[in-house]
């Protein structure tokens, strides 16, 4: 079954919008500006995150090191790997947040990073799995 759009026409139409973005940015005030919850429930909120992103990130660690010499050992590594950069994201975040620190530009650095792991684990176990798929 073919698709209406290919990957790679997914990510050209992405980077041709990422200076319409950057330009909304400089544009100032928001078109829309909402708050759904107040900013001292945000604050609890972002705690909660970050203790949880703790959490799971030792959990995939954990599940990485029992998964050794699987089928899909790569896979759990590397998904190991983004959970603790996306950890790794929300302390760069609650620091921010409760203004302990601010580092510009750092939490789009180690979003960037993510999002590179992440689509390479899923692009990898979709391989893996049409192969054991089509080797039955």
């Amino acid at each position: 079954m073919k698709a209406i759009f290919s990957y790679g026409a997914l990510v050209l139409v992405l980077v041709l919008a990422a200076p319409f973005f950057a330009h909304a940015q400089e544009v100032a005030g928001y078109v829309y500006d909402v708050e759904l919850i107040p900013e001292s429930v945000e604050s609890v909120l972002e705690l909660v995150n970050l203790l949880i992103a703790i959490v799971a990130a030792a959990f995939a660690i954990k599940l990485a090191a029992l998964s050794q010499g699987g089928s899909l050992e790569k896979t759990w590594n590397l998904l190991a790997v983004a959970a603790v950069i996306f950890a790794a994201l929300e302390v760069v975040g609650a620091l921010q947040g409760y203004k302990i620190a601010h580092f510009g530009g750092l939490g789009d650095i180690i979003e960037l990073v993510f999002l590179v792991i992440l689509t390479t684990v899923f692009a990898r176990t979709r391989k893996a799995l049409l192969k054991q798929v089509l080797s039955k």
